[in-house]
Formats: C-alpha cells, structure tokens, sequence
C-alpha cells in the first residue's frame, strides 16, 4: 500500500457569537484539513485548527513542502514517515522552527491522516485499535464561561449547563482587566452551582507571576478543580513556584507543542495536570507519548479540546490516566460523525478511523480558495 495523493483545504467556520477570553476577540475557526488517499482507496484525514489568523499557514507547508515527501510512502510507516518531515531540508535545519509551532501544526495532520488509515484498514474506531479502558467519557463544558458573557449571563448558563444540560464539570475564563471582576464572577458561579460541581478556571497566559499568585490564593476559596494556563507556559520554575504556593491544582498543555517541555514541567513538579492536545505536538503519536509518560509519573492528561472532541475523546478513552475532554459546541456540522455530551458524558464513537474525517458539505459551504 502506498500514498497516491495529497489533497489540502482551508476552510474559514463562523461562530454565531464573538466570544472573548483574556487574550483574543473569537468570530471564527480557521480549520486546515489533509486528506491522504492510498492506492487502495482508503482515506486518512487530518485536521488543525486556529481562532486567530493564520491557520492556512500549515496547509501551505504541506502543499508546498511536504507533500512530495509523502508520495509513494507506506503509510503503515507512521514513524519514519513523521521523522523525514521534521528534517526535510526546508526547514529541518532549525529546531525552533522544525520542533515548534506551525511545523508541528502541519505533522501533527499528517499523522492523524496516517492513523485513519490504519484505523480503516483494521475496520475499527481509534479508541479499539489502542485498547479501550473507559466505557464513556466525561465531559465538561467551557461555553458558558467566557469573559464576553456578563455576569448575569455567566450564572444563568453554569445553572442551565449543571441543572438542565446535566454537566457536572464547567470552565470560566478569568484575566479580566480588573482580576476583582474575575473573583466576584468565580464567587457568584460557586454560589449558584453549589460545591460539588467541578469548577476550572483558565486565564490563557494572561497574568505574572505576582498576579497569579495573589488571586490564585483568594481563587482557593472556591475550591477550583484547576487552574489552567496561568502564566507563560515556557515559565516552567515560575509554575512550580506557584504550585508550591496556592491549593488549587495546576494545568497546563494548550500552548506547549513538544514532549520535552511536558517532561520538564513533570520533572520540574511544575503541574498537576497536563492538558496535552493532538493538535498542538505532532499529532496523535506524540500524544501517546507525552500520556504514557504522565501515566508511569502519576500525572493525569486531561486534553484541551474546544473542536476535536471526536478525537480526544477516543484518546481519553484509551487513557488510564485521563477521564474527562473539554466541549465548545462549535463545528458540529463539520465533523462526519459528531459527539455532543448527554448528561455530561460523551458516548464512543462506533464509525471506524481516527474521528478525524470532514463532511464533504462542510468543505464545500466553508472552504476557502487560495488561502
């Protein structure tokens, strides 16, 4: 079996709102896609994604650098496939690039696309081809909580997203101008939860040190279960620092792009929780690396998610070391077999592949040409 032909979109996905969290104004999801046919005829799909500009930036390394690459390629080759590409001559002679940020955007869908294909050609979804360990898998909810939402609005959609909508896991973003804001909006979300509903805050990188450790400690009084992203995530000693000194457990992951830097913050004892995402390290193999290495240091993986629960959800499910994924309700229309939660769990998927594949709709009402 051998690679036959490359084919790349961008497709541009509007959201129905503008959200807000500390860092960026979201209005739409740039979403890179490959899709890798073999000589047989099977598919493999891979997918990245953005909320700010520049997302069509992975679809064009591919196009113009890794594609030929890949022609003639066994895909059962997965690891050797993925070694060439970080070390073709483009851009392999620069670690910070090849190892970091859009390199590892556009591997990260080229194994994905390599892993669909082996999931087709066994006739099983990933969570099977791995080893399933969980039956289900929780979710939690971040589309209640963005800093774009009053106040008003942040407790009327955490009460409709618990006692309504059966979630017992949502997530508010913090880093407002004035951190006070922050405080009162956690407060009145723990007042009208009550206290056995899991509650995680995110401040995306927002703060220093200073900040994060003087609200971290008042955040304490609502017993968060995490506090994800906050401060610089190359900031590994400022983590541990932070760690050693508030309750509230520490995550990190959604800006961290290699196995290296998550072996650091373990043994640097500078987080409790990684939140690694296939879409941010090279894909689905580096994935299980970084969780099976979490896995034999006792650290739990906790995917950030937002779209590609479909995926991350198969991961978790093969984790023994990972028990919930994060759900935005965006790009359902784009999945060609979504998962929504019921009553706060998400079922596994039975469609064989990777849960990585695009509706043939979707590109045709979302690509954009020439990106």
């Amino acid at each position: 079996m051998q690679i036959r032909s490359v084919q790349t979109y961008f497709l541009k996905i509007p959201l129905d709102r503008t959200i807000r969290d500390s860092l960026f104004e979201v209005s739409y999801i740039g979403l890179p896609v490959v899709k890798l046919t073999t000589d047989d005829g099977l598919e493999g799909w891979g997918f990245n994604w953005n909320t700010a500009g520049g997302a069509e930036f992975p679809k064009e390394m591919i196009d113009r650098y890794m594609a030929k690459t890949l022609i003639g390629k066994d895909p059962m080759g997965r690891k050797r496939i993925v070694h060439e590409l970080f070390f073709i001559e483009t851009f392999g002679w620069d670690f910070r690039l090849g190892r970091n940020g859009l390199a590892v955007m556009a591997v990260s869908m080229i194994d994905m696309a390599l892993w669909d294909i082996l999931c087709k050609r066994a006739n099983l979804p990933l969570w099977k081809v791995l080893g399933g360990y969980h039956d289900r898998v929780e979710a939690y909810n971040t589309h209640g909580g963005w800093l774009s939402w009053t106040i008003e609005e942040l407790v009327s959609n955490s009460k409709s997203l618990v006692f309504e909508e059966g979630y017992s896991a949502i997530k508010l973003k913090v880093g407002s101008p004035n951190p006070l804001d922050d405080y009162e909006r956690l407060k009145a979300v723990r007042a009208a939860v009550g206290n056995s509903v899991k509650v995680m805050i995110d401040a995306n990188t927002k703060w220093d040190l200073e900040t994060a450790l003087r609200w971290g400690r008042r955040f304490d009084d609502f017993n968060p279960f995490w506090f994800e992203e906050p401060i610089n995530p190359l900031d590994i000693s400022g983590h541990a620092t932070l760690r050693s000194k508030i309750s509230t457990p520490i995550a990190i992951g959604e800006s961290i792009h290699n196995k290296f830097t998550f072996r650091d913050y373990v043994f640097q004892k500078a987080a409790d929780i990684l939140q690694v995402d296939a879409t941010k390290v090279a894909g689905i193999t580096e994935w299980l690396e970084i969780a099976n290495f979490a896995a034999a240091s006792n650290v739990n993986v906790y995917p950030h998610t937002n779209i590609q629960q479909p995926l991350h959800v198969q991961l978790v499910a093969s984790s023994t070391n990972a028990s919930v994924v994060e759900h935005v309700p965006w790009l359902l229309d784009v999945w060609k077999e979504p998962l929504e939660p019921k009553k706060g769990f998400f079922e596994l998927p039975k469609q064989t592949g990777a849960g990585t594949e695009i509706r043939q709709e979707a590109i045709e009402k979302y690509e954009v040409k020439n990106a």
